[in-house]
This record gives structure tokens, C-alpha cells and sequence, in this order.
């Protein structure tokens, strides 16, 4: 229970901070000695997309309702196919990268880590641009490679928005509504993995990610509309460092 507890904590906070909660999971099961759970992460991603419903439920409503009523000149059917558009690009490099050993490989777990390092850095500028169809593509590229352990998705989204000069409130929204694809399809592309249910685990480690993830999330809104979020390359860099002593 207590590696379960460990792991939930560093989901809720690396999942939403830009420093990456795939890189970090390598790290700690590293230093517990223990080997991921599907099953456990499944859920804990279950989680995740109910933070994101209940934080973006005033955008994700717009979509919805704009989206039934197929307004294509309202703005928010165009960041509908914003979203639509970017989500595959991101799946066609999922497609690409799959290779369990790869992913699993110390040194890209710390080259990751580096790539989070510089888009942080680049991040540095108030930006004064809203999303357009170009911008939402490469966006979804660089979601696309945040699938690689170490590379924050949240990270790498909005950085990747804000080299980009989109505004940081646009750039915030629009990689957590693009999250929900991306986390919908990873647990269809896992569910088939799920065996062995404690259900003790999966209540204790979903309840403390959605709790963990409430505060992160809030909290990064405002690191984001601050333009702070580029101080995490400290962080980053660090952990980039740390990473490459673990065996």
C-alpha cells in the first residue's frame, strides 16, 4: 500500500506539472524496486480525465453544445477541429512509437527529461496569438512526443504554444482539452492489460491522484498565466542529471 500511495502522489503532481509523470514513474519504481502496474495505471488515469472534466467544464460545455448545433463559424467548432486535427497527429506517432523495451530505456527516460529541459527554457514570452489549424498541428506533434518517458506532455504542449506566441490562458486550455483524447486513448489502447483488481488499491490510489491533481492543476493555472511555468527547467534539469546515475 505504500508504493501505491508513493505513485498516486507522483501521479496527481507529475501528471499536471511540466516535468513528467512517465519519467518520474520510471524513477520511483526504480528506487522502490517495484515494476508498473497497467492496471493501477489505467485508473489513475481515470482519474486524471475526471480532473480535467470537472476543471475545463465550462470549455469542454461550449465544445459540446457548439458541436451539436455544427455552428462552423462559432470559434469554438474551430478549436473542436483544432483538437480533432492535432489528436491525430499525436495517435499517428503513438502508432510509431510503441516499442516497449524503447520506452523503457534508461537513456530516453533521460533524454526526455533534457528535450522538457530546453522547451521550458524556449518558453519564456507573453504571448498574444490565439490557436489556428497550423499552430494546433505542430502542437499535437509535440504531444505526440511527450509520449516518450521523460518528455512532459503538459510540458511540451504548452511550451510548444508559447514558442508559438499564443497567449498563455489559450495555450493552458487548449493542452488540457487536448489531454482528454489523448487520455481516452490510452486507456482503450491499455483496458484489454487489466487483471488482477485490488480493489483496495484502485479506490485509495484514484481517490489521492484526483485530490493531488485538483491542486496541481489549479495551481499550474497560475504558474501558466504568470509566465512562470519556464522555472520548472531548473527542476527538469536536475531530475535530467539524476536520471542518469539510476541503473
Amino acid at each position: 500500500m505504500r508504493e501505491i500511495i508513493v505513485l498516486s502522489i507522483v501521479q496527481g503532481i507529475c501528471e499536471w506539472f511540466p516535468i513528467s509523470s512517465s519519467g518520474h514513474l520510471f524513477i520511483f519504481h526504480k528506487i522502490l524496486g517495484t515494476k508498473p502496474d497497467i492496471t493501477l495505471d489505467i485508473f489513475l488515469h481515470f482519474s486524471s480525465l475526471l480532473t480535467i472534466f470537472i476543471f475545463l467544464r465550462k470549455e469542454i460545455f461550449k465544445i459540446i453544445k457548439v458541436f451539436f448545433k455544427f455552428d462552423t463559424k462559432d470559434e469554438n467548432f474551430k478549436i473542436f477541429l483544432y483538437i480533432f486535427s492535432a489528436s491525430i497527429v499525436t495517435g499517428i506517432i503513438g502508432f510509431l512509437i510503441k516499442d516497449k523495451k524503447f520506452l523503457e530505456n534508461k537513456n530516453v527516460v533521460s533524454f526526455g527529461f533534457l528535450v522538457t529541459t530546453i522547451l521550458l527554457f524556449l518558453s519564456d514570452r507573453e504571448g498574444e496569438k490565439i490557436i489556428d489549424f497550423k499552430t494546433a498541428l505542430i502542437i499535437g506533434f509535440s504531444q505526440g512526443i511527450a509520449l516518450l518517458p521523460g518528455i512532459s506532455r503538459s510540458g511540451a504542449t504548452i511550451a510548444t504554444a508559447k514558442i508559438l506566441n499564443i497567449k498563455n490562458e489559450t495555450a493552458f486550455n487548449f493542452s488540457f482539452l487536448l489531454a482528454i483524447p489523448a487520455i481516452i486513448g490510452a486507456i482503450i489502447f491499455k483496458i484489454d492489460k487489466i487483471k488482477n483488481i485490488r480493489i483496495d488499491y484502485i479506490i485509495t490510489g484514484s481517490l489521492i491522484t484526483f485530490f493531488v491533481s485538483i491542486i496541481t492543476l489549479y495551481l499550474l493555472k497560475k504558474i501558466v498565466f504568470k509566465n512562470k511555468i519556464k522555472y520548472f527547467c531548473f527542476y527538469t534539469f536536475l531530475v535530467f542529471l539524476f536520471s542518469l546515475f539510476i541503473n
